[in-house]
């Protein structure tokens, strides 16, 4: 009832909307997950047999909801329909036990009796091994999506919050599959680990990291309050700077100047500042527009491609790094260099 309880003020919370969502329902699947553990513990599942192996699966999808989770509020990242993919171990293991979970009730009865007298089925033993594997796989990743989020909140005079609470989350996240790798891989004469204990960790951590959430300030409000406290929406100077130093890093981590149709809508979603603030900067600091700040980037690739012995013949190159056409990456070099791409490539190369 706590968890139902914590997923719905999760789900009406104002800050980190999105972030917020997907723990809400989280948090409501492993409230159902931990009625399931109920159903069987307290041998409910002799009465009601048809609900048998509902719930059994839904641990496969906690490392994406943990993934999701965790670039939601680091990238500030919105959702789209391809994300599914990261629910594919959930669909993987329903289909693969699919003819147990149609049985009728008796054979539902039946293949719990087996699971008790230590004759699992195959594909449920397929799915023990996989669980935990899935799990860490997800684990290591929401790893490095915050290590990299931290790399730029750690640069200079950064305003982005440093989300410590979260990784001290992930590192408590990591010890507890660590747990589940020694209980599914060590023999049991040596260690056995109760089942119940493993959701016992895994719905504290959970849970904690719900009530945290809760009382976390928006990850980018740095921005948007600046924005309105600023009555002509001018930015100071350090959080202009700040704001250049995330937008650098992910331009050279990333590249997405590669892309031809690289937009400025899409840097603003890729690292959660608002268009119109990434305008001001580039405006203020470089005294550039937004397709002027890609074009120096596409013209730096060229160069440094032109420099080498075996080149690209230069529309190829032209392509690899961005422009939409040999025409206007011409117009953009000459303007860049004061000379045209063969002269360039014939003064480097003498």
């Amino acid at each position: 009832m706590q968890g139902f309880l914590l997923a719905g003020v999760l789900g009406l919370h104002k800050r980190n909307v999105q972030a917020n969502h997907i723990l809400a329902l989280w948090v409501a699947l492993l409230s159902v997950d931990l009625l399931g553990q109920i159903y069987y513990a307290e041998n409910i599942y002799k009465q009601y047999p048809e609900f048998i192996g509902l719930t059994n699966f839904l641990p496969l999808c906690y490392g994406g909801f943990l993934f999701l989770y965790v670039r939601s509020l680091t990238l500030a990242k919105p959702l789209r329909w391809h994300d599914s993919i990261h629910f594919a171990g959930f669909f993987i293991g329903v289909l693969l036990n699919l003819p147990a979970l149609l049985q009728s009730s008796a054979g539902k009865l039946r293949l719990v009796e087996h699971i008790i007298a230590s004759r699992v089925p195959w594909h449920f033993e397929i799915v023990d091994l996989f669980m935990p594997l899935y799990a860490t796989a997800y684990a290591i990743f929401s790893g490095i999506l915050l290590w990299r989020y931290q790399q730029s909140a750690d640069s200079s005079m950064s305003v982005l919050p440093r989300l410590r609470w979260l990784q001290r989350l992930l590192i408590i996240n990591m010890i507890i599959w660590l747990v589940v790798w020694i209980s599914t891989l060590t023999p049991v004469i040596y260690i056995k680990i109760d089942n119940q204990v493993i959701y016992l960790l895994v719905s504290l951590l959970i849970y904690i990291m719900g009530y945290t959430s809760l009382h976390q300030p928006d990850i980018f409000a740095a921005v948007k309050e600046n924005g309105i406290k600023y009555g002509d929406n001018r930015l100071p100077d350090d959080l202009r700077g700040q704001i250049l130093t995330v937008l650098e890093q992910h331009m050279r981590d990333h590249s997405p100047w590669r892309a031809s149709n690289f937009s400025l809508v899409q840097l603003a979603e890729n690292t959660g500042i608002a268009s119109h603030h990434i305008s001001q900067v580039l405006n203020d600091h470089l005294g550039q527009s937004f397709h002027e700040y890609l074009n120096q980037f596409r013209i730096n690739a060229v160069c440094q491609r032109l420099r080498e012995p075996q080149s690209q013949n230069l529309l190829d190159l032209a392509l690899d790094c961005g422009f939409s056409s040999k025409s206007s990456f011409n117009a953009i070099f000459k303007k860049h260099t004061n000379q045209t791409p063969s002269e360039y490539r014939k003064k480097v190369q003498d």
